[in-house]
């Protein structure tokens, strides 16, 4: 038995579900706008996770207003979107969570784009 055995990695269709409880939700994609445009999942919107790296804090309260939201983040294995929740998480956002791997995803697929560097939903924030 190994040291890492109990730890259990996050099921991005199981943190769906639980996203569905959550009538203040956001799903944020972390992928590169290359991954997010050849697939993801429907009502997500595209924040690459090396942007919030790039972008001060200044920028992410502007798109990301609501710090009490519950935020879902997802990206090809979990990898980018456990330390993009992270970053939130330091920046107050306590209720980001890495939902794990797109490349486990089990539901339907959009190619509807969705980026906050384009609009997001219209007005550049979420």
């Amino acid at each position: 038995m190994g040291y890492y055995d109990d730890i259990q990695e996050p099921d991005i269709n199981e943190g769906l579900e639980e996203m569905a409880c959550f009538g203040d939700a956001v799903l944020i994609d972390v992928r590169t706008p290359d991954e997010y445009g050849k697939g993801h999942v429907p009502g997500a919107v595209n924040i690459e996770a090396g942007s919030l790296k790039r972008r001060n804090r200044k920028w992410v309260e502007s798109v990301l207003k609501d710090k009490d939201a519950h935020i879902f983040m997802y990206c090809y294995s979990g990898s980018r979107s456990g330390v993009s929740a992270g970053s939130l998480r330091q920046m107050g956002y306590f209720r980001a969570k890495n939902i794990g791997g797109y490349m486990d995803y089990d539901g339907p697929v959009s190619t509807e784009e969705r980026s906050l560097d384009d609009g997001g939903k219209g007005n550049g924030e979420i």
